[in-house]
């Protein structure tokens, strides 16, 4: 079962990713009073992300697990011996640091928005979305890695005697 504080995150991630992709696919002239709303909906989400994981403990799923020594050491263990099902076991190098790009290019993506000329804007925008796309990548390919190594090993099970082998 969950914890609150872990519900609580997902429920904000699903609002950052929603602000977004909103915010990514409303650049025209037309929707740019939606457009803005969402780049300063992403700025206060960056934010309140940032001030929260300041006060949570580091258990709490709210903290930023900030890359720190052990894990550098853990991630070229798992990286030397090609350990692919390690490499994105739970919260590990790759997963918080593509996070935190995730976080900080959106972010500055939404402030570019606010300076002189249009090509520097787009670019970072652009470059977030490779930073999301990356991000969830990692993100499928570890809960992918997770369906196999909780997937019983050995043989199949043989059918009984008596059934069809496609129940």
């Amino acid at each position: 079962m969950r914890s609150f504080g872990f519900t609580l995150l997902l429920f904000w991630h699903g609002l950052f990713a929603g602000t977004y992709i909103v915010a990514f696919i409303t650049g025209d002239d037309d929707f740019m009073g939606m457009h803005i709303a969402a780049g300063w909906m992403l700025i206060g989400l960056g934010i309140i992300r940032l001030l929260v994981a300041t006060v949570m403990p580091e258990t709490s799923p709210w903290s930023l697990p900030w890359p720190n020594p052990a894990l550098i050491k853990a991630f070229k263990r798992h990286w030397d011996t090609m350990d692919a099902s390690a490499l994105f076991q739970g919260r590990t190098l790759m997963i918080v640091v593509s996070g935190l790009v995730v976080l900080t290019v959106s972010v500055l993506a939404s402030f570019s928005g606010y300076l002189p000329g249009n090509d520097l804007h787009e670019g970072v925008a652009n470059l977030s979305l490779m930073a999301v796309l990356a991000h969830g990548t990692l993100i499928l390919i570890s809960q992918g890695l997770k369906k196999v190594r909780s997937a019983p090993s050995g043989a199949p099970a043989k059918p009984k005697p008596g059934r069809p082998n496609f129940l």
